[in-house]
């Protein structure tokens, strides 16, 4: 834990540039990976990439989508295993997140992360899953949008449950595909009941346009 950074510096920005396109010819060439777009992305800017979660390397293929490092929210229970892997999650930024009791510090540093213009990476549904359905969303990610009034842009991931995941845990090759869905913003939602969860149940019905309806077993 205590290898992490805090905030990643300007290094960093430089290296995200220099790697992306790397990594992006790898994952063409190795997993057929494309990135779709229903609406631009900002090229700059702080908003809120929110992804299904089924793989270990989802913060690889979503990063993909945007033009800058995306900090993301990661359960603290993945740290303190590998050293390797502390080091690198924590380079690019990586929040580390209780599972249990109130994240304040991890929100802290997000909210810290947006009003510095960046984008931050949220997983509703908080764990890898074994399919998609599995775990209702936690209403986290519209609570960050409410609060620093960055939008949200669904992502959905197909094919990521085929590698490094509960199904498939070893690396090995997998077509992919990541699609960036219309923003959302709670305050577009302020007339119901529930701000917070109508602002999730649309991030679902987002996902569920593109991944298909929910599931509720394998």
């Amino acid at each position: 834990m205590r290898l992490l950074r805090r905030d990643p510096g300007r290094f960093v920005d430089i290296s995200y540039r220099l790697v992306r396109p790397i990594v992006a010819g790898f994952n063409k060439l190795y997993f057929d990976y494309e990135a779709r777009y229903e609406t631009d992305l900002p090229r700059r800017g702080a908003f809120i990439l929110a992804p299904n979660h089924h793989s270990l390397v989802d913060p690889v293929f979503t990063s993909l989508v945007a033009h800058e490092n995306v900090r993301y929210l990661a359960v603290d229970e993945l740290f303190g295993r590998s050293r390797f892997f502390d080091s690198l999650t924590g380079f690019w930024g990586a929040i580390p997140m209780p599972r249990d009791g109130i994240p304040v510090g991890a929100l802290k540093s997000a909210i810290r992360t947006i009003n510095a213009d960046r984008p931050v990476g949220v997983y509703p549904e908080a764990r890898r899953t074994d399919f998609w359905g599995e775990t209702p969303p936690s209403r986290g990610a519209a609570w960050l949008a409410l609060v620093t009034g960055a939008p949200i842009y669904p992502v959905a991931l197909e094919g990521t449950e085929g590698v490094l995941s509960y199904r498939a845990p070893r690396f090995r090759r997998a077509s992919i595909r990541a699609t960036v869905c219309e923003p959302l913003d709670p305050l577009d939602y302020m007339d119901r009941e529930d701000p917070l969860q109508a602002t999730i149940d649309a991030w679902e019905e987002s996902m569920i346009q593109v991944l298909g309806p929910l599931r509720t077993s394998r």
